[in-house]
């Protein structure tokens, strides 16, 4: 015959954490003053900025030929925080062709050419996405250590995997 005593029930499972579905604020840049008629022999030097919802937003350097300003080389460190981050130019980078495009684009200013070697940035008009520096104005921006991985971020996903 079954018991007639009220048994005790395990309490619900607790709510899944809430999902955000807004994106990373939107990062306020008060661009510097640079006048918009370039000197003799000199590049414009550009921060573009991507929306990297729901992360923080990704920027870049974008140098635009003297002959067409959307096409360019595209300076940034590329990577996740798993393996870590490596130095890329993107050369020969045409904005016309690109399925993400930054959401903004700002000056920041102009280069004498001489820290530049304009052919071999834009890879003699041949798109690519390199990993080596060329000219000064990269062998610069090269020194600058991109991050390396997060071995913290490693250990969460293995808690998670396991």
């Amino acid at each position: 015959m079954p018991s007639t005593t009220p048994r005790a029930h395990a309490p619900p499972p607790p709510p899944p954490p809430a999902i955000r579905n807004n994106p990373a604020p939107a990062v306020n840049i008060n661009p510097p003053s640079v006048p918009s008629v370039a000197p003799p022999d000199a590049l414009m030097v550009e921060l573009l900025v991507y929306n990297g919802a729901p992360f923080k937003d990704h920027w870049a350097y974008w140098v635009c030929s003297r002959h067409d300003k959307q096409v360019g080389v595209l300076i940034h460190a590329t990577g996740d925080v798993r393996n870590g981050f490596r130095f890329q130019a993107k050369r020969s980078y045409d904005f016309r062709y690109t399925t993400n495009p930054p959401i903004k684009r700002v000056p920041l200013q102009w280069v004498s050419a001489q820290f530049f070697d304009e052919n071999a940035m834009l890879n003699w008009g041949d798109p690519k996405d390199d990993y080596m520096p060329v000219g000064p104005f990269e062998i610069s921006a090269h020194r600058v250590n991109p991050p390396r991985e997060d071995n913290e971020f490693r250990g969460r996903q293995g808690k998670f995997t396991s």
